[in-house]
């Protein structure tokens, strides 16, 4: 009996020191329980105490793109006069032989709503050729080898090539527009030295 109490005496003392039996820390497994929107972690504090922690779940909100707006561009007022198809161009040999190949010639006629000539009406030519500047001024009727309301506009040696740099608008007698301004293109060819350019009343 002696001995045997010894040797329980020793057991007990074993699982006394190594934590055996009944004497074993209790084990907690952390566990990641997920909730609506939240993470509950459990984090072991100090005092042996287990407190669970709520951390927040970042949440991404989609920004709209806007759609850049397209601004429309103005509608150019409508004048009383038109230029009537495109430019023709031709030798000026054709209606003016008298005049040689140097020569630049802008001319044609003007039309009413009746598609009658009309007659007193300013051309104006302006612009830029080949660096010299053209401010020029005719009268629709004073050309009349075009037709009743003819006009014309002569330029000795800028028989160039040129576009956008040179432009005829139709006006009254005090500069106001009758029609828009349209730019010529110009070329340096004898045979498109006469340049037609006709205008239609349209209201």
């Amino acid at each position: 009996m002696f001995v045997i109490g010894i040797m329980g005496g020793i057991i007990w003392l074993f699982m006394l020191i190594f934590g055996w039996g009944p004497y074993a820390a209790e084990t907690v497994n952390a566990t990641t329980t997920p909730t609506s929107g939240v993470i509950a972690l459990i984090r072991n504090t100090p005092t042996n105490i287990f407190e669970i922690v709520q951390t927040e779940t970042a949440t991404i909100t989609a920004v709209p793109t806007l759609n850049p707006t397209v601004t429309p561009s103005p509608t150019l007022e409508l004048l009383p006069f038109i230029l009537i198809g495109e430019p023709e161009t031709m030798s000026s040999a054709l209606i003016r032989p008298s005049l040689g190949c140097d020569w630049l010639v802008i001319a044609g006629q003007v039309w009413d709503l009746q598609d009658s000539p009309v007659l007193g009406l300013t051309l104006h030519l302006f612009g830029e050729l080949d660096g010299f500047t053209i401010d020029r001024f005719a009268l629709t009727g004073s050309a009349p080898d075009y037709g009743q309301s003819g006009y014309e506009f002569t330029l000795e040696n800028l028989v160039v090539n040129s576009k956008g740099s040179l432009f005829i608008q139709l006006v009254d007698t005090n500069g106001i527009p009758f029609s828009h301004p349209y730019a010529l293109e110009t070329f340096d060819d004898c045979q498109k030295n006469l340049i037609l350019v006709n205008f239609k009343q349209v209201r």
